[in-house]
Formats: C-alpha cells, structure tokens, sequence
C-alpha cells in the first residue's frame, strides 16, 4: 500500500516534470530541459544527475537500497533518466552510459514484482534494450534481462538471448537455461503461445541445452 501511495505521488510529479521537460525540447532549450530533469532527480529520490556518470549501476542501485520504498526509486530514477538520455541525445551528447543505467534501475523495480502495474513499462524496457550494443552487455545484466523476459511473458525473447550466450560460450548459462525451459513447462500451452514458443519448441530446447550440459 505505502509503495502504491508513493508511486502514486511520484507519477504526479513526474508528470508536471517531463511536460516541463517536453516543452523545453520543442523549444530546443535543452539545457532548460537537463536542469529540469536533474532538480526532479535530486528532489524526488535524491539523485545527483551531475556525477551521474562516476557512478556504475550497481552504485545507483545501493543508493536506492536506502529506503524502504526501493522499487519505487528505482523506477522514478529509471523514467528520469530515460528523459535525461533523450535530452542528451537531441544535445548533441553521448547517451549510451545513460541508457545503460536507466535500463539497469527499470528492470530492478520490474523484478522486484511490487510494482502494481509493471506491464506500463514494458515497452519503455524493451526500447532501452533495442539501444543498447551487444558490447555492453555484461552477464548481470545479460541475466536480469532474461529474467526480465520470462517475468514479462517475453519467452521467445529470452530463448534468443539464452542461446546467444550459449554459442558465445558463456557456461554460466547453461544452468540457468535449463531451471528457465524447466519453469516454462509449468505454463499453460495458451502461455507459452502468448510468449511465442510453443510445448513442443520448450522440450526441444531442453533436451539440446542438457545434452550440450552433458
């Protein structure tokens, strides 16, 4: 309930900032738009967007762990800073560690499953993941999106992503991929259709995953 409560005032916020924010890009005032950005930050949850790039994701994500309302935090500092790279971007500066960290606090408030209605971020999720090269990609985070997938019903996804690391020789998949075709036997058939896989595609990717195991 309290994280429903603040979500709640904090969606209000966030409306008046980007709308704010929406107009200082049409004017192309971006560096209006960067200080609006960067004042809801700090007064909102409390984060400085000016050192934001001395800090790595899991420092961000510690930062959040601060208070008891942590997917909520994660997920207003996700949305600005999703802003912040759109911003930088129409700026002329490079936004790719942005981008990074807003994909990173998304996906913590996603599979913190408190978010009353997290299926409103999904496309916002799976755009910042279009953005981001393969390069960037380390494993905690190669994991949590695949994580982020199946929790979405995005199986076909995440089967893709799995068997990417499989044939980039990432061993640290092998047991993950076959706990995730595990659980997804658990689904109904109607499921796994909605996630663009079907029964028989699930057992056949398992076998193939415990035989490349063995």
């Amino acid at each position: 309930m309290l994280q429903r409560d603040y979500l709640m005032r904090m969606t209000e916020m966030l409306t008046a900032v980007i709308a704010k924010v929406m107009f200082n890009k049409e004017i192309k005032n971006y560096e209006e738009a960067e200080k609006e950005i960067e004042t809801a930050a700090k007064t909102i949850v409390g984060l400085d967007l000016r050192i934001i790039n001395i800090l790595n994701p899991q420092d961000i994500i510690q930062l959040m762990k601060t208070s008891d309302l942590y997917a909520g935090r994660c997920l207003v500092s996700a949305e600005l800073l999703k802003e912040y790279a759109d911003v930088h971007e129409l700026n002329g500066k490079d936004n790719s560690s942005i981008i990074l960290k807003s994909l990173h606090l998304y996906i913590e408030a996603i599979l913190s499953k408190e978010l009353p209605e997290p299926e409103k971020y999904y496309s916002k999720i799976n755009e910042l993941i279009s953005f981001i090269a393969e390069s960037d990609l380390q494993d905690d985070l190669n994991f949590k999106i695949i994580d982020y997938y199946e929790f979405s019903g995005q199986y076909s996804k995440a089967e893709d992503m799995i068997f990417e690391l499989i044939e980039n020789n990432n061993k640290d998949i092998i047991d993950r991929s076959v706990s995730f075709y595990k659980k997804l036997l658990h689904r109904t058939d109607a499921e796994l259709e909605s996630g663009n896989l079907s029964r028989e595609e699930v057992n056949d990717a398992l076998d193939e995953i415990l035989k490349i195991k063995d």
